[in-house]
């Protein structure tokens, strides 16, 4: 038996747009006053309507037959080209209406003659109606052939509200997986040894939907793990494996800043500093690749963590958990049925209502259901997210007795095929567009809602609502459906992702009108179109796309293995101005966009267009012309000056971000954008130029980011009132800054009073302003929402305002208030009202707190009341605050971090004033001025400070006692200490992980005798530092794995100790910078000794290995720059690394000569970069055509090269750089591999000419 379709059909939600057009008073009255045919207007709303009342019923027949499935197929493409013909004549509507509006207002001579033009288009009316002609003739066809292939008038079903309690069901109300929990906690706290390099591997396998990942999700969150592990991160690997893109996040996750470094290596040895000696549980979630080699490569920065650091593994394949785990792998097995229908009902009914519900019929149909879930609980939760609308048992019965459980696509389960067909329509469209993203790519759910908007997906007809607001109630629909799910590792809960089923789901159902580049199958009647961008996109990549003529999305996504690409300029100047239907085109992070062309004013249907993070000067005149736009994202675009002038005719216009940019000025016609939602930035203009700043009035639902600049320029305090900022409620963050202190410090006054924000704000920044006192709503309680305040660069002000009110204020700075002498009781309460209450309690939520160029602040006064005044901080912060003496606060419980840059009376407090500072875990002093004493750090009391920075203090004669007491000292950094001659005779803590020594020329370096008791040092850097230093030995160290010495004036050689063992050594990574006075470089030691040695780096004017070279077996890395060794290359055993990846060649003609004539490298080459050779005109070619694995070659500042030679490259190269080469004349293009990706050139001023207009 077929269930009746609920939710109602794909299709309807596009055909009731075109009806609504179709019957819209505005769309009539163009037609009439045009030459329009109106007899065909009437004849397609006939034929949809006809065809409106069968779409249901083809829908459901569609599962069971495939020839309906082909005729839907071709009425969707029928459809949609009438959508695209009603938008373009919608289109000449809305011009018509502008331009003749502006055609009042001009000459009235002129009148007439523009009128005309404008009927005269080139997409005339002619043509208009000859398109109507041939659509109505297909819509009519489709009419005939409904009733042939038996297709019944149906009305859908009403879909029911949903019941009233929250849309994400939690995710911590596990079901069935108590003893998987268990289990794998165990794994992960256990004591026994797990391998020899310490890492423990717990792989958790299943098939998809089995809840691995919900598994993962909660032992990473259970608070006991999260007491036993040091350092937490989480990494989605999915079945794109790139090693760069999961380091970077894993990198990411632990430190939580962005890492704009494309260069493995660098990441590989960051993310083992970070991990060394921590006990860490990293979790990379979706691993498919069971390639040894390849794991072996991933966990490698994993070796030096911690014993009992673990890494879970999610995977579905056997394969792949064998290759990876060391203790027994856990397989998930399917729940019970018991367990699917308490899983079902928790997310159909709600956990009260399981318990209190009576309706035993509705049970008994549930626990049949849940029976079909087949013991997936991704089945059990979508069925029912789908049932918590469904209220009626003949809703749940028409549920169980569905064709859909009888469909044999192996790929789908028939469980979230359920769930998608029961969505009402516009919801199908919307979740069928998610396909256009790669699996478990990050979704933000602001920028998915523009994308629905901008492709018309939301029902406009639903009145009392914006689109966004009916955005934000679909995507909450689909979370509360769990076909979107959030991020476990966003803790700001705005980045959502979906299961692998359901994109398998979504595109399925999105059939040919959605594609991803990298899934091929690319047919001309695509609609929607995305790809993964590479560094170096050529047009070859979207040659197929020329002669497509319906797409409506061009969308790249970036990839964190990238920060930036290159677009070919062929697809920015033909191939996308062709697309006259587009709506959405994303072209963000492509450095070389410096322009669009005009042409971009012809894609009249665009919507949505982000340029961000380019190099952008200016957007073309035309771009006004886009009256549909209704987001337009330029934020980070750094070489813009200025908006369009016209930009005033972007009558569409709802979102504009301008963030990052440099604009100095906003056209006044932006004024006349009244329905603005997002302006991030609003520039007051000088009198009678530019806006006013009354102007921002006229936005009122402005809402998340703004920052008004230039507010020095505001005239009359009473535009700041008109302005209304209070009422604007949805704005978020709001930062107000002024251009220059004004000596009017009463007007500047006023103006921020009159500015009050509304008292939802989240964060506030205020800069440069002028008065002399902050207005009273600053600090006021009724900020409950505001977690973050930024005072900075306000010189005049003497006072601060009470912030110590603010009870959610998480992160306070105040910067550059050059006037301010004490911090009393009015930087916590406002006296006479709060601090009179017993239980009031300052800065109650506060964090973080940082003060910084304060030259003349000397006293901060304790708060005086019962209470603490800084429960919760965490951290702080002192920059340039000369003046400062001792009155830190005494009692800061949670205190663990403290940096001191520029604070000499600070420094020299006595510690036992401070009960706090014995728990500090990381310090961080600057002297700056070099007369500090510091007296802070001379504390006899044990301490647990963990890492500790010390630089320029001049006077520092010995290494402070806090540093030598410390029981758990981890990382220490030494920097520009010129009167440190000595460390004591027993040395440092011996827990360092890490010691960095910089500038100190005048230190001699750890006592020998002291060295093996350093078992847990991994990282040692001296810079210029130690200049009694001449040899260093290699295996001083016991566990040392990397040593950087950089310009250390008299070191001339290394060593290995004769007592050591041949195979002790523990060495992982070498860098040695000779110093510019060392004329001969000694490796004094026979090198194969170094077994664990992965990276060599070795910088010399002349390179001696006295004991012969045979280099490591390991070795994955190697730099070297000299201009002579011996012995000869020829005796390096390179052809032999196997593990060889990346070689780089500096000032080495002889040496790279020699290689390339010897053939000697390795084919596991694939990173090749030579630098500085002086004399070499050309090579033999030879020596690169073996290398098969070879992807990178790179040959900069090779100011002689004049050639390179016929067939010298190998067949899989991929990019080609060529820097400075100003004597190179051609290149052998017969011979230039197909797989040949990224040619560059620049500064090779006899190839630029000739090449830079061609593309391979």
């Amino acid at each position: 038996m077929a269930a009746a379709l609920v939710g109602g059909a794909f299709l309807s939600a596009s055909v009731q747009t075109l009806m609504d057009k179709l019957t819209s008073p505005e769309f009539r009255d163009y037609f009439t006053r045009t030459e329009l045919n109106e007899s065909l207007m009437y004849e397609m709303e006939t034929s949809l309507l006809t065809l409106e009342v069968v779409l249901d019923d083809a829908e459901e027949k569609q599962i069971l037959k495939p020839r309906i499935k082909q005729w839907l197929d071709r009425l969707k493409d029928a459809i949609y080209d009438a959508e695209d013909l009603l938008n373009k004549i919608s289109y000449n509507a809305l011009r018509c209406k502008l331009e003749k509006k502006q055609a009042i207002n001009s000459e009235m001579e002129k009148i007439t003659d523009q009128f005309r033009n404008l009927l005269s288009t080139s997409n005339s009316n002619e043509e208009i109606n000859s398109e109507m002609q041939k659509i109505c003739k297909r819509l009519q066809t489709f009419v005939q052939q409904s009733t042939a292939i038996g297709l019944q008038h149906t009305v859908s079903g009403r879909v029911s509200h949903r019941l009233p309690s929250s849309s994400v069901v939690n995710e911590s109300v596990m079901v069935g997986r108590k003893d998987d929990k268990e289990t794998i906690m165990n794994m992960l706290l256990s004591q026994r040894e797990t391998t020899n390099n310490n890492i423990g591997v717990v792989a958790i396998l299943g098939m998809g939907g089995l809840g691995k990942t919900t598994l993962a999700q909660l032992v990473y969150n259970d608070k006991e793990v999260q007491q036993h592990f040091d350092m937490k991160a989480w990494a989605c690997v999915s079945e794109d494996f790139d090693i760069m893109r999961v380091t970077k996040s894993l990198l990411e996750s632990v430190t939580s800043r962005n890492w704009d470094i494309n260069n493995l290596d660098i990441l590989r040895v960051e993310l083992k500093k970070i991990s060394r000696e921590k006990r860490f549980l990293f979790v990379l979630d979706d691993l498919w690749n069971d390639n040894y080699n390849d794991w072996g490569e991933l966990v490698s920065p994993f070796v030096d963590g911690k014993p009992g650091s673990m890494v879970i593994i999610t995977t579905r394949q056997q394969k792949v958990a064998e290759v990876a785990c060391t203790f027994p792998i856990h397989e998930l097995k399917l729940l019970s049925n018991e367990d699917c229908w308490s899983l079902l009902s928790k997310h159909a009914l709600g956990s009260d209502e399981i318990q209190h519900n009576t309706n035993t019929a509705l049970e008994e149909t549930g626990r049949k259901i849940a029976r079909k879930c087949g013991g997936l609980p991704i089945a059990a939760k979508t069925l029912g997210g789908l049932l918590r609308s469904k209220v009626d048992i003949t809703e749940w019965t028409s549920i169980l007795n569905s064709d859909i459980w009888n469909l044999s696509n192996d790929n789908i389960l028939p469980a979230l095929h359920l769930s998608y067909q029961y969505l009402p329509s516009h919801l199908k469209r919307c979740f069928a567009y998610c396909s256009i993203f790669p699996k478990d790519y990050p979704l933000e759910r602001k920028t998915l809602v523009l994308l629905w908007m901008a492709e018309g997906f939301l029902d406009c007809s639903q009145g009392g609502k914006k689109l966004e607001e009916l955005g934000d109630d679909c995507f909450a629909e689909l979370l509360s459906r769990s076909l979107i799910q959030q991020l476990s590792d966003d803790a700001r809960g705005e980045k959502f992702v979906m299961h692998d089923l359901v994109s398998d789901l979504a595109t399925v159902v999105s059939g040919k009108s959605c594609c991803r580049l990298e899934c091929g199958d690319i047919t001309e009647n695509v609609r929607h179109f995305s790809y993964n961008q590479e560094y170096y996109d050529i047009f070859m990549k979207f040659e197929k796309l020329h002669n497509f003529k319906c797409l409506r999305s061009f969308i790249s996504f970036s990839s964190m293995t990238w920060n930036y690409s290159y677009l070919s300029f062929k697809v920015v100047n033909d191939l996308l101005p062709s697309q006259k239907r587009l709506r959405v085109l994303s072209l963000s992070r492509y450095k070389n966009i410096i322009k669009l062309p005009d042409s971009i004013g012809n894609l009249v249907q665009l919507r949505y267009l982000d340029i961000s993070f380019t190099k952008i000067k200016s957007l073309p005149d035309t771009t006004c012309s886009l009256y549909n736009l209704q987001t337009l994202n330029l934020s980070r675009c750094d070489s813009l000056t200025e908006l369009p002038i016209h930009i005033g005719n972007l009558v569409g216009l709802r979102h504009l971000d301008i963030s990052g940019t440099n604009i100095n000025e906003l056209p006044v016609e932006i004024g006349g954008l009244e329905n603005l939602q997002t302006l991030t930035l609003f520039l007051v203009g000088k009198r009678h130029i530019g806006l006013s700043i009354k102007e921002l009035r006229k936005f009122p639902n402005l809402q998340g980011k703004l920052t008004i600049k230039n507010l020095d320029n505001v005239v009359d305090a009473r535009e700041a009132h008109d302005a209304n900022l209070k009422s604007k409620e949805k704005i978020e963050e709001l930062e107000l800054i002024w251009g220059k202190q004004s000596e009017e410090s009463q007007k500047v006054k006023v103006v921020l009073d009159m500015l009050q924000p509304p008292i939802n704000l989240k964060s506030l920044k205020i800069c440069l302003y002028g008065g002399t006192s902050f207005p009273s709503w600053l600090g006021n309680s009724s900020f409950y929402n505001m977690v973050s305040l930024r005072i900075t660069n306000c010189e005049y002000c003497m006072t601060l305002p009470p912030i110590g009110q603010l009870p959610s204020l998480k992160d306070l700075e105040i910067c550059g208030m050059k006037r301010l002498e004490t911090i009393g009781p009015e930087f916590y309460y406002v006296q006479g009202e709060e601090g009179s209450c017993s239980s009031f309690q300052p800065f109650q939520s506060l964090e973080r707190i940082k003060f910084n160029s304060l030259p003349n602040w000397n006293e901060w006064l304790p708060y005086e009341g019962i209470k603490l005044s800084f429960p919760r901080l965490r951290a702080m912060e002192l920059h340039n605050c000369p003046e400062l003496r001792e009155h830190l606060p005494s009692k800061l419980p949670c205190i663990e971090e403290i940096v001191i840059k520029g604070c000499s009376h600070l420094l020299e407090t006595e510690p036992n004033t401070l009960h706090w500072l014995s728990s500090v875990k990381k310090i961080n002093i600057d002297g700056l001025d070099g007369r500090t004493q510091l007296s802070l750090l001379e504390s006899d009391s044990p301490c647990m400070m963990q890492e500790v920075v010390i630089r320029e203090c001049v006077k520092l004669l010995a290494v402070p006692k806090l540093i030598l007491r410390s029981t758990c000292l981890t990382h220490l950094k030494l920097s520009s200490l010129p009167s440190l001659t000595t460390f004591p005779s027993s040395g440092l803590p011996t827990s360092l992980q890490s010691l960095e020594i910089v500038n100190c020329e005048n230190l001699s370096f750890l006592p020998p005798e002291t060295w093996s008791n350093y078992t847990s040092l991994v990282s040692l850097e001296l810079n210029r530092s130690c200049d009694s230093l001449t040899s260093f030995p290699l295996d001083g160290f016991p566990a040392l794995q990397t040593l950087d010495i950089y310009k250390c004036r008299s070191l001339d050689s290394i060593y290995i100790l004769e007592r050591s063992s041949p195979r002790s050594s523990s060495l992982e990574s070498l860098t040695i910078k000779s110093h510019d006075s060392i004329e001969l470089f000694e490796v004094k030691l026979k090198m194969e000794m170094l077994t664990a040695l992965e990276r060599l780096f070795l910088t010399c004017a002349e390179l001696s290995f006295s004991e012969g070279v045979c280099l490591p077996p390991k070795l994955q890395s190697i730099e070297i720059s000299t201009q002579k060794t011996t012995p000869p290359v020829t005796e390096w055993g390179l052809q032999y690394l196997t593990a060889l990846s990346y070689l780089t060649i500096q000032k080495g003609d002889d040496i790279f000569n020699t290689l390339m004539k010897e053939s000697l490298l390795p084919i596991s080459l694939l990173y090749l970069r030579v630098f500085d050779l002086s004399e070499m005109k050309s090579f033999d070619g030879n020596g690169l055509q073996h290398l098969s694995s070879l992807q990178y070659l790179c040959f900069f500042f090779c100011h002689q090269l004049e050639t390179l030679p016929e067939n010298c490259l190998p067949s899989s190269l991929k990019s080609l750089l060529l820097l400075g080469c100003e004597k190179l004349e051609s290149l052998p293009e017969d011979s230039l591999p197909s797989s040949l990706k990224l040619l560059a050139i620049e500064f090779c001023p006899l190839l630029e000419e000739r090449y830079k207009r061609k593309e391979h």
